[in-house]
């Protein structure tokens, strides 16, 4: 018979130190048209509350939003771990027996100043060639949002005009999403970060859910009896997949109460 996600979610559970990690995103937050409107959904928010503070229970963020943001809107009483800019911030600090290098903050040279102004310039411009878009402004790189334009052939031409722009400058890390190009100068990916996190807090299973083909790099790193939940109709090597974060945070709102029962029983 075919392991129902209900079922995987049920299994991991029990796991003697569980490690679960999540984009945010399309995964724990419906998408917005600003994304500083962002919020992970109510149910989402007491899973993962209840679940940091459990023992043996490791939750972490893999995002590519500033470190910043999901300390303020997602951790705020600094229970998860959390990996920041697809990768290239991390903090750590959450866990029991911190690492000697618990927080990685970005420190960019100036040629990595220089080609990030470039691409900046780059996004603003197409701003204002396409009323309706966004430039979000992260640490190492720029995100263009087509979400608020209506029309899509003219979010998608603005996507592709983006991409051409972005691809002209040399050295950029280029990432596609839904309604939405990003570059980085730097080529961190969320497998990096999630790598990191597993090599520090050593779990058993992990359970890894993500939306988007930046979370994909994080999915292959999963082997065993590890889990990896695709939330939405992307292709993906996850075997598990949900319709969208509401179904992925009623599920949640589940898991917590079993993973607080099994932990009572783990010796």
């Amino acid at each position: 018979m075919t392991e129902t996600v209900s079922d995987a979610l049920a299994r991991a559970a029990g796991a003697e130190h569980l490690l679960i990690a999540f984009d945010f995103d399309g995964t724990l937050a419906p998408f917005t048209e600003d994304p500083a409107d962002s919020r992970p959904l109510p149910e989402a928010r007491a899973a993962l509350d209840a679940l940091a503070v459990l023992p043996r229970t490791t939750v972490a963020i893999i995002s590519g939003r500033p470190l910043e943001f999901l300390r303020d809107v997602v951790d705020p009483d600094r229970h998860m771990v959390l990996s920041g800019s697809h990768g290239a911030e991390m903090d750590l600090s959450a866990l029991p027996d911190l690492p000697e290098d618990a927080e990685h903050d970005i420190n960019l040279t100036a040629e990595q100043l220089a080609l990030l102004d470039r691409a900046v310039d780059a996004t603003e411009d197409m701003v204002s060639r396409y009323p309706g878009s966004r430039a979000e402004l992260k640490p190492a790189g720029v995100c263009f949002h087509t979400r608020p334009i209506k029309d899509a052939g003219v979010s998608e031409r603005a996507l592709h005009e983006m991409t051409r722009a972005y691809s002209a400058l040399d050295g950029l890390r280029i990432t596609p999403g839904q309604q939405v190009v990003e570059c980085s100068v730097l080529s961190a990916t969320k497998g990096d970060g999630l790598r990191i996190i597993k090599t520090a807090a050593s779990p058993d299973v992990t359970v890894f859910a993500g939306d988007d083909v930046t979370d994909e790099d994080a999915m292959e790193l999963l082997t065993g009896q590890d889990l990896g939940i695709k939330v939405g109709d992307k292709e993906t090597v996850a075997a598990q997949r949900v319709s969208g974060p509401q179904e992925l945070a009623d599920l949640l709102g589940v898991f917590a109460d079993q993973r607080a029962r099994a932990v009572t029983s783990i010796k």
